[in-house]
């Protein structure tokens, strides 16, 4: 559940600093569109590899590659100097999204189907929890 809280914010805390990213780099509206496509597209990728990754491997280690993964992409957002390179920071940033699946694959391995749903809403609304903050 942590994790997912975790990882929630390299994706969302560039949303609100888009006024001074967009001044920075010079991004237009069509810059900033697009790197929010490339943030969501990449999170769709990375949910579609995560949930075989967790078949393969199991959701621990998955979430620990995805974490490794992510981090240069996390680091390099602060030294993006173009809209390309803002553009494929928000791709790879939107991976760590994927935690939700790996979250959920675990709560449903650790729970019986009695209370599984619950297990699964209360991990799904702790990672949820990780908006706040970011706004």
């Amino acid at each position: 559940m942590i994790i997912q809280y975790v990882n929630l914010y390299p994706p969302l805390l560039l949303r609100p600093l888009i006024p001074l990213i967009r001044d920075y780099l010079n991004l237009t509206s069509t810059d900033i569109g697009n790197a929010g496509i490339a943030a969501v597209s990449g999170a769709v990728f990375a949910r579609i590899v995560m949930g075989t990754l967790c078949d393969l491997f199991g959701p621990r280690v998955a979430s620990a590659a995805l974490m490794l993964l992510t981090a240069p992409a996390v680091y390099c957002s602060a030294i993006a100097n173009s809209p390309v390179s803002f553009l494929f920071v928000r791709f790879f940033t939107g991976f760590s999204l994927s935690t939700f699946v790996s979250t959920q694959y675990w709560m449903s391995s650790m729970f019986s189907a009695p209370v599984v749903g619950t297990a699964n809403g209360v991990a799904a609304g702790w990672g949820n929890l990780g908006y706040g903050p970011c706004f």
